[in-house]
């Protein structure tokens, strides 16, 4: 079976929240045993720095990383959550393949030191695993984090 297929199978076709998809999701993966590198597609928390300076952010990513600098407490790649279910698949698949690539729109930095709980995600998971709703998109107003619909954000992208 695939995670996707079982994380469908224990929904039972009733409504569950994002969280509940994260926590089954954690639940299938195997943990990182030490830190992410060039290739790897992880799952992890994430708490921007300088939120209040951003749109938006995105406090589960996905992120296929492209560059890693432990010396400067950095890493960089394509967070898939940036895009649409639709297209995560086929990026999904592309990846799969052995590509190392996705749309610029996804790419982002990460501080490592702000990134906790990495989870390893196959490449045979990306073609389904994205079609889960993992993401959770914040922005910060006056100090407080508002959680801020995908579809908001795909639509601005």
């Amino acid at each position: 079976m695939s995670v996707y297929t079982d994380v469908m199978d224990l929904q039972g076709f009733k409504r569950k929240s994002r969280s509940w998809y994260r926590d089954q999701v954690r639940a299938l993966l195997e943990p990182l045993d030490g830190m992410p590198a060039f290739g790897d597609v992880v799952f992890y928390a994430y708490q921007a720095e300088n939120a209040d300076k951003l749109k938006f952010w995105d406090r589960y990513p996905m992120t296929l990383i492209t560059d890693m600098d432990v010396s400067q407490n950095r890493f960089e790649g394509g967070n898939l959550h940036y895009l649409r279910p639709t297209t995560r698949v086929s990026v999904g698949k592309s990846i799969k393949a052995g590509a190392i690539s996705y749309p610029r729109r996804c790419h982002h930095k990460y501080l490592l030191s702000n990134a906790s709980g990495f989870y390893k995600v196959p490449r045979e998971e990306l073609e389904d695993i994205g079609k889960l709703p993992l993401e959770q998109f914040v922005s910060t107003v006056m100090g407080r984090s508002i959680d801020i619909p995908s579809s908001f954000v795909w639509s601005r992208l």
